[in-house]
């Protein structure tokens, strides 16, 4: 059964028994074979799949090509649906790439010197791009796949030394490198041919049957039975379970396993009426803090303090496993090397074989260990919002677009270089789309806002603004300074703090749009209301006595005067010990 478009779609992924895992690889290695071979017959007609075909996607498969192995009618199905998916994403991401090859020239790429390497002009790519996208207003692409494709052609050109002249020599044949099978295209988790799922929520309790063949290719029906977590057992309460997915992991020490992805439709909040709006929290990546937040009510005044969340010390961590990880590559790079010109018989080239294997198991550690930490951060983040938004009354969510926010250049010191690679990772990603579906199933409104120069804006008279490396030296503008001076009305305010108060601006006019019925209007900074800090019972508790307030010792907390604070925030303990170890009490 499809979700309806009310729902949303939640995803839990569980781990099938270990009595079941050779099955249900077996059953995964014949299914990716399929699969494979579906893409190699159909790759040449890949602009098959661009055309509009409404509905599952193994009927287009299945009307161009048999199935090559006696799996099953529904098994044939369901890995059909596989390809089809696949063949359908890289049809669309085909047609970006005819959008986008007039405007493949050389200036996209930087030459190489005595210092660095030819790579990509990142600043000359985003103004292409901008132009591009500025003329396809009815074309459903974006300007991240717009940009993503174009930097793949650069990527391609600083391999071959030329562009590739048609989307097959960009684009390698995609096959499947792990397992993967989805039951989309069975008959239902009861009446099922190639699965049957059944869930017991009364004994907390799901049976998994499915078809797979043994060693000897035999096919023959396996049953298993998983316990639900108890997150599980209340989305699945409140929604429908919908059609499994089957898929492999690769751990870091070389093993797999097999998991099953669960996903659930639930019902989503209904989305408040705009009339019942009347405070919009704006949200900014900051430069030197991770997120800073300032809500602001419909006529423009700020309502309670900003918030800034500061992951410092994660920062650090995930700097030095990002360090890590670059030092295993040049050490994995320097034995692959060496290991190419040793012959295949010699002792020691059996060693550094040995070497090289336990070099990369320890990388992908490491990269697991990194993702896990930025996942977790996401998550606490998002969550971070969805209360702040609750605490300040906020209705609406104004964030910063992440369409064009990439920082350029490659950094001169070793904090410029994290903080690039900081400020295009996944993570903000992670947290745009977790944000996202959290705003929906709550009911927020969530908007996002371009930046449009956010951080260099005075939020009063909005007149251009510089930016400083601290408030008392303004004697040479810093871009990356996080602190802002309007040399106009003279205000100043740390940088970020300043941006998520003409986000939230921007967000109330929007708002303002929305509820005189007059949506499509795009104002800029300049002709907005100035945002009053003073007017909403905002004032300072104590004005600070300078750029760094004395501070006051209490036990073992400092305190300073002013709005000036901090919380820290741990959620891997238990919800018994957590309490004890960080009394934090959010008040409106």
């Amino acid at each position: 059964m499809r979700p309806h478009h009310a729902d949303q779609l939640l995803s839990y992924a569980l781990r099938l028994p270990e009595a079941a895992q050779a099955d249900a690889l077996q059953l995964l290695d014949a299914s990716r074979e399929v699969v494979n071979a579906i893409l190699t017959a159909l790759w040449p007609a890949l602009d098959v799949f661009a055309e509009a075909h409404p509905g599952p996607a193994w009927k287009r498969v299945d009307a161009l090509l048999p199935s090559p192995a006696p799996h099953g009618s529904r098994q044939w199905r369901c890995e059909a649906e596989v390809a089809g998916r696949i063949l359908r994403a890289q049809a669309a991401r085909k047609h970006v790439f005819a959008l986008v090859l007039p405007l493949l020239t050389a200036d996209f790429l930087r030459p190489a010197t005595q210092t660095h390497k030819a790579g990509k002009h990142r600043s000359a790519i985003a103004q292409a791009v901008s132009g591009l996208k500025a003329g396809l207003d009815e074309d459903p692409a974006s300007f991240v796949e717009l940009q993503n494709v174009v930097e793949q052609c650069c990527n391609y050109f600083l391999r071959e030394d030329r562009f590739p002249r048609s989307y097959e020599d960009l684009q390698p044949l995609p096959l499947l490198q792990v397992g993967l099978l989805t039951y989309a295209g069975d008959d239902g988790g009861v009446k099922g041919q190639a699965h049957r799922f059944h869930v017991d929520l009364t004994a907390g309790m799901a049976q998994f049957r499915f078809r797979c063949p043994d060693a000897q290719g035999a096919w023959a029906w396996r049953e298993t039975e998983m316990a639900l977590p108890p997150l599980l057992r209340a989305r699945l309460a409140q929604g429908e379970a919908q059609a499994p997915t089957l898929r492999e992991v690769h751990d870091a020490d070389g093993g797999r396993y097999a998991v099953l992805d669960i996903p659930v439709a639930v019902e989503s909040a209904p989305l408040i009426a705009w009339e019942q709006v009347e405070r919009v929290l704006g949200v900014d990546w900051g430069v030197h803090t991770l997120l800073t937040t300032t809500a602001l009510d419909a006529d423009g005044n700020q309502v309670g303090r900003p918030f800034f969340l500061d992951t410092g010390g994660f920062d650090g961590r995930q700097a030095r496993t990002r360090r890590q990880i670059d030092q295993l590559k040049r050490r994995s790079e320097r034995l692959e090397a060496e290991l190419l010109t040793l012959p295949e018989a010699s002792t020691k080239a059996a060693w550094m074989a040995t070497r090289l294997l336990h070099l990369r198991r320890e990388l992908a550690r490491c990269w697991q260990k990194y993702a896990r930490r930025n996942r977790a951060l996401a998550h606490l983040a998002s969550n971070v919002l969805l209360v702040l938004a609750q605490v300040q009354r906020c209705l609406q969510l104004a964030v910063e677009s992440l369409t064009t926010l990439k920082t350029m250049g490659r950094g001169k010191s070793t904090r410029s270089r994290w903080r690039h690679y900081r400020n295009n990772t996944q993570l903000r990603g992670e947290i745009w789309r977790l944000l996202r579906y959290k705003c929906r199933l709550a009911g927020l409104r969530f908007h996002t806002v371009a930046p449009r120069d956010t951080s260099h804006t005075c939020p009063r008279c909005g007149h251009s603004a510089q930016t400083y490396r601290t408030p008392d030296q303004r004697d040479e503008a810093d871009p990356w300074g996080r602190w802002l001076y309007c040399a106009n009305c003279g205000y100043s305010a740390d940088r970020d703090y300043a941006a998520s108060v003409n986000i939230a601006r921007l967000g109330v006019a929007y708002l303002v749009t929305q509820q005189t019925s007059s949506p499509g209007k795009v104002l800029s900074l300049s002709h907005l209301k100035p945002a009053s800090y003073t007017r909403a019972g905002s004032a300072l508790r104590l004005p600070p006595t300078g750029p760094r307030p004395a501070r006051h010792l209490r036990g073992t907390i400092c305190y300073y005067p002013g709005w000036l604070g901090s919380a820290f925030l741990q959620s891997s303990q238990l919800k018994s010990v957590f309490p004890r170890l960080c009394p934090v009490h959010l008040s409106a």
